[in-house]
């Protein structure tokens, strides 16, 4: 009695019963046995992902969704260009503040060559340029063509004569035609039939008339607009020292690990956000994804292996009590969804859900932990009893659960400070007005980062002990390292 209590004792007693609905311990058998239950559970489970996936595919429809926000004026092109000059005077029009006027000359897209300049008015938030430097600039393309001009009375100024330009907008629709009326003084005023021109639109929700918010012209003062430094170099830098860092340390099964997070890119570019700009349920399209991708990055990973495989079912059972809980949950506090400017805008789009991507985010924001959890918990197991073959499923149970509350003690801190660093801004805003802890924690935008924190650590949470149960169970129906 190496613990102080008797084999019969009742939390001995109770242990082993429990530990009993994973199956009786089998002798070791060959490796060439017929599948047994974990396999076909892992199999099925993978079958219905995959079937899930095809359901819930893309359809086609994300492009109109890339036109309506390009109507908005959101640009989607950029364009790479160089400083050449800066220029510090008077910002025109407020002689009192200075502006760095900095010219750009565009290296890439349609106007290649061409010089373009914005002012900067001097702060503390105002980029710093120097010449030579490499940045951005958006781009919004010409998206309609005058079919006709005229003059006209104005609607709103009988007294004047307006100029009427009949324009041919390219939607997702096809093209449309669409009358417009033009002040004295408007900058798209010199616009002639078979001029182009950028035009952003806003349709009535009941009719879907098209109405004209701004034209401009072909220029491309008007059509470029500094977006952001270059920074492509730095990053690629960057992915290449961690790639080296992971395949030295890691070798073959690091280099296996950069497969699989290229792999859980990939489902993330190719499926979800895809599917979730279709229309489709963002809870469900989040589950399927995330298990989707915790085959690929375990099995990559790790390989495949009875250990691997009940990592696996242990994440996909604390996806499934995750995305649940969430769901509860977020329907109890009412929730909106709308804790960001990016929120409010896809309100604008037919088919997205915008409180399902809340649910969506704190599901794939958990899915990485609960990996991490589930497999260190695994491997332990399976470490433990190649050290002691002569441990019990109720030793190796007892042991794991020790190593997975250390796990978990530092897991939960870790989701509470990677949560806390991207809103801290936020929070720093909160501290400045002086606001009670209650009432910062009661506003949505907080309040939403609280519950991402507490559902995604009691997802972790539960995730230790069935993983734990399960690896032990079987772990111990076969002799030597479980890895093979």
């Amino acid at each position: 009695m190496d613990d102080g209590q008797s084999p019969d004792s009742p939390n001995e007693a109770e242990l082993d019963q429990w530990l009993a609905f994973g199956g009786p311990d089998e002798p070791a058998e060959s490796p060439r046995r017929r599948p047994d239950l974990l396999t076909i559970t892992a199999i099925g489970l993978a079958v219905l992902v995959l079937v899930l996936m095809v359901v819930l595919r893309p359809t086609g429809d994300t492009r109109r969704q890339v036109e309506q926000l390009s109507a908005l004026g959101v640009p989607s092109q950029f364009h790479a260009a160089n400083v050449i000059d800066t220029i510090t005077a008077p910002c025109p029009g407020v002689p009192t503040t200075d502006c760095t006027e900095v010219a750009f000359e565009l290296t890439a897209g349609p106007d290649i060559g061409t010089v373009y300049r914005q002012s900067f008015p001097e702060s503390t938030v105002s980029p710093d340029f120097t010449v030579g430097q490499t940045v951005i600039l958006s781009y919004l393309e010409p998206n309609a063509r005058v079919a006709d001009a005229g003059e006209a009375t104005c609607e709103f100024e009988e007294e004047q004569t307006c100029r009427v330009l009949t324009l041919v907008i390219e939607t997702g629709d096809g093209p449309t035609r669409v009358d417009h009326q033009l002040f004295p003084g408007d900058i798209a005023g010199g616009l002639t039939i078979g001029d182009t021109a950028r035009v952003e639109t806003l349709a009535d929700d009941l009719t879907g008339e098209l109405f004209v918010i701004s034209i401009s012209p072909p220029d491309p003062q008007l059509l470029y607009q500094f977006a952001d430094f270059q920074r492509r170099g730095t990053l690629v830098w960057l992915a290449l020292a961690f790639a080296a860092v992971v395949v030295l340390l890691g070798r073959l099964r690091g280099a296996a690990a950069l497969v699989g997070l290229a792999a859980s890119v990939v489902v993330l570019l190719l499926f979800v956000l895809p599917a979730i700009l279709d229309g489709r349920s963002p809870v469900l399209v989040a589950v399927v994804g995330a298990a989707a991708i915790a085959y690929l990055a375990l099995y990559l990973s790790h390989g495949f292996s009875r250990m691997t495989t009940v990592a696996l079912l242990g994440t996909i059972a604390a996806l499934a009590l995750t995305a649940v809980l969430s769901a509860i949950v977020v329907g109890a506090a009412g929730f909106t969804g709308l804790v960001s400017e990016e929120s409010s805008l896809l309100t604008l789009f037919e088919g997205i859900d915008v409180r399902g991507l809340l649910l969506a985010g704190i599901v794939l924001g958990s899915a990485g932990a609960i990996d991490d959890v589930t497999v260190t918990q695994a491997s332990a197991v399976w470490e433990l009893k190649a050290t002691n073959p002569a441990m019990s499923p109720s030793d190796l149970f007892r042991s794991g659960i020790r190593i997975g509350r250390d796990h978990i003690a530092s897991t939960v801190n870790t989701l509470l400070l990677a949560y806390a660093g991207a809103s801290l801004p936020l929070l720093v805003l909160f501290v400045l007005s002086e606001q009670s802890l209650g009432t910062v924690a009661n506003s949505e935008v907080v309040a939403v980062e609280i519950v991402r924190t507490l559902v995604g650590s009691i997802g972790l949470v539960a995730a230790v002990p069935f993983t734990t149960w399960l690896a032990s169970i079987t772990a111990s129906g076969r002799r030597g390292h479980g890895h093979a």
